[in-house]
């Protein structure tokens, strides 16, 4: 396996850390894990649970709410809907830059939120919780002696794990408002209870209260012996073998499943907003999907995707990469380490506007003169070259 460390943009202006566990080969599915309360994708049961998940042939994507792990933000100030919403932006993230997640996995609070925005997630196949609260405001049993202090200076200090944590007034009141009962109502998904008889933290009476709500299918594994944390040893992998082995029924193996935008023909893109900021736009075809945008440096920009003009700059330098590419191999080149550099920039000509695109090619060392004086000539026949060159006619109507 492998495990990327990635920055998630959120329409706050804030950035969530969070880390990617990729099996060895074609993942079978993408998956989303929501850590605990005050936790972090490190905790024991995030890390151990997603890594033993890659075992089985999952990617899963583990990530840290704001203020807590590498994430921005003041924990202070987050609220059980303000983490529904960092749930949404990652899933959304998934799906723009590799695949839409098939699982959602939560851990005791994160098992609360996925639950909670479950039925809101396209082309989800299965869901599981470990250990979660059916009231996500079960959580203020964690510091009950302090909430009239809460109430009355707008914060506390207070212990949680081992370890000092401020709460806010808002937290309070809004994870004691949540309508958990009809969000649980309204998930149509397979669902997995996971839950320790003897869990001190978050008693399985919640797991009951869960089953009993959800809508068929649903199943109840007792994880027996474990602690809340499933800090003992194995705890983690056996839960995760568990999930695997259960998902497997309702997700099928790559190929299997049909494009995600399998109604657009070959050769049409389509492009939407995505919806969450100003210039955020979702872009696809048949089979696949990504995100443009504009950087930081642009009022209401967030990085989130290259700009239109590093779309542009791409589409030629993939190109030139696969011209080049296809001329060596029947000459019978090692390309090595060539690779291609572009840049793009605007400048008046004789009172016109003048677009000029500079390519420049790094060759191999090994590549001879006769060699890449070849493969020059033969970039500026790539196709997308030579579009950009010729005649473009660009018409528009309203489909």
């Amino acid at each position: 396996m492998s495990t990327e460390e990635i920055t998630i943009p959120t329409a706050r202006g804030t950035e969530l850390r969070g880390f990617l566990d990729r099996p060895a080969g074609t993942p079978l599915a993408y998956a989303v894990f929501a850590h605990c309360f005050t936790c972090s994708a490190k905790s024991p049961a995030a890390s151990r649970v997603s890594r033993a998940l890659t075992d089985e042939g999952f990617a899963v994507l583990r990530f840290d709410f704001a203020g807590l792990g590498g994430s921005e933000g003041d924990f202070a100030e987050s609220t059980f809907s303000s983490d529904r919403a960092d749930l949404l932006e990652v899933i959304a993230w998934l799906g723009a830059h590799h695949a839409a997640p098939r699982l959602l996995i939560g851990h005791s609070l994160g098992g609360a939120a996925v639950l909670s925005v479950a039925a809101e997630v396209e082309g989800l196949d299965a869901v599981a919780t470990i250990a979660a609260p059916f009231d996500p405001g079960h959580v203020t049993g964690l510091f009950a002696s302090e909430i009239e202090t809460i109430r009355q200076e707008g914060s506390a200090e207070v212990m949680i794990g081992g370890r000092p944590v401020v709460i806010g007034e808002a937290l309070v009141d809004d994870i004691c408002g949540v309508e958990q009962t009809r969000r649980i109502e309204a998930l149509r998904t397979p669902l997995l209870i996971l839950h320790s008889p003897t869990d001190e933290i978050v008693d399985v009476h919640n797991a009951q209260a869960i089953y009993r709500t959800a809508h068929q299918p649903k199943s109840f594994i007792a994880l027996d012996g474990a602690d809340h944390l499933l800090t003992g040893p194995g705890q983690g992998t056996y839960t995760a073998g568990v999930i695997a082995a259960w998902a497997a029924r309702y997700i099928d193996a790559p190929g299997d499943a049909e494009a995600p935008h399998a109604d657009l023909p070959p050769g049409r893109v389509r492009v939407n907003p995505d919806g969450r900021t100003d210039f955020g736009t979702v872009l696809a075809t048949a089979s696949h999907t990504w995100l443009a945008d504009e950087p930081r440096s642009v009022e209401g920009g967030h990085d989130a995707g290259p700009n239109p003009f590093d779309l542009l700059l791409a589409a030629l330098g993939a190109c030139t990469s696969m011209t080049m590419g296809m001329y060596a191999r029947r000459k019978g080149y090692e390309l090595g380490d060539t690779r291609t550099d572009l840049t793009f920039r605007q400048v008046k000509r004789d009172g016109d506007l003048v677009t000029r695109i500079e390519r420049s090619i790094v060759f191999d060392a090994e590549l001879s003169t006769d060699q890449r004086r070849a493969l020059l000539r033969i970039a500026d026949r790539c196709p997308v070259h030579r579009a950009l060159e010729g005649r473009f006619e660009i018409s528009t109507a309203e489909a």
